[in-house]
């Protein structure tokens, strides 16, 4: 089950004696017509979120808390942004303050960590491709909010005669946001083993959003770390039908049916898997090892031979064990 989240114990993190370092800022957000208080709280929120991770970013820089040798050698140019991407899976923001007028919604937050806690994640992170891949997905998704947000905003302006129209398109752009959010507060719980609270944060961001097909994805992760292997089928199978080519999904629905026994359906999932990516080395190997409990022994060392040739090294300790 080693495709499922990679979960990254935060040690120390609320240690009496860590070298914790808090982040505060406060933001004031103009409401336009066609704002609520939830709107201006989600876009507060989010504002926030993206000034604190930044300057965690800069001082991770600064203080060298994750070195060139962490990250391939070098810093890339967008070496700060990365890393403000990969701190919102693990640190949390906290609302100190929030008031609302009616015109203006002012809030202020933090997030607090300590150094040594966030060295080890971080690096973790950074060698972890495919979570800071869905982590940079959640960021496209909030940019694309808050970049359409502004678009409606500037439309109504232009167009007051149509404002009932954007409106609505607005509330469903928010609710965006709100989601996500949900989901970051997920991932930290994930991150800290806390798999039913996370389960709980990925189900407000699916009451949200209805159509939020990495909510169920993760949701199904954090299910099948409990092992209810059922429930996280089901997950797999939604956000399946919201993205047919999702292929971890199919890697993780798999698994599950492996775990179950059901090695049939897990193979049809490994293949399919390998028909979006054909060079997916993870999805050759649990093949190998479902055809092999199927008896396959040819086809599944064939597998097993093509995930090592893709850079599986586990797949040869199978071949030795199971191929001779």
């Amino acid at each position: 089950m080693t495709r499922l989240v990679t979960i990254i114990l935060l040690s120390g993190y609320f240690g009496l004696h860590a070298q914790e370092k808090t982040f505060e800022r406060e933001y004031t957000y103009n409401a336009s017509e066609i704002d609520s208080k939830l709107s201006c709280r989600a876009i507060a929120i989010n504002q926030l979120r993206s000034i604190l991770l930044n300057e965690l970013g800069v001082y991770v820089q600064s203080e060298s808390l994750l070195k060139t040798s962490d990250i391939d050698g070098k810093f890339s140019q967008d070496f700060v942004e990365n890393i403000a991407t990969i701190s919102a899976g693990i640190t949390k923001l906290e609302v100190l303050d929030e008031k609302w007028d009616g015109e203006t919604f002012w809030m202020r937050a933090s997030i607090t960590v300590d150094n040594k806690s966030l060295e080890e994640s971080l690096r973790g992170l950074s060698a972890n491709k495919q979570k800071l891949k869905e982590l940079n997905e959640v960021k496209q998704k909030l940019n694309e909010a808050v970049q359409e947000i502004e678009a409606l905003k500037r439309e109504v302006q232009k167009n007051g005669d149509d404002q009932l129209l954007q409106s609505k398109k607005y509330r469903s752009e928010i609710n965006v946001l709100i989601a996500s959010d949900f989901l970051y507060n997920g991932v930290l719980k994930a991150e800290l083993h806390d798999f039913n609270g996370a389960i709980e944060e990925y189900s407000k961001a699916i009451e949200i959003d209805p159509q939020y097909g990495k909510a169920y994805y993760d949701r199904g992760t954090a299910k099948a770390a409990l092992e209810d292997f059922r429930g996280a089928i089901m997950d797999f199978n939604k956000a399946i039908e919201i993205d047919a080519e999702n292929l971890d999904a199919y890697v993780n629905r798999g698994n599950s049916k492996a775990m179950l026994n059901d090695l049939r359906g897990a193979i049809f999932d490994f293949s399919k898997a390998i028909e979006i990516d054909p060079k997916d080395a993870f999805a050759y190997n649990n093949r190998g090892l479902a055809k092999l409990r199927l008896g396959q022994k040819y086809n599944g060392c064939l597998d097993l031979s093509k995930a090592g040739e893709l850079g599986h090294k586990r797949a040869y300790d199978a071949i030795k064990r199971f191929c001779k």
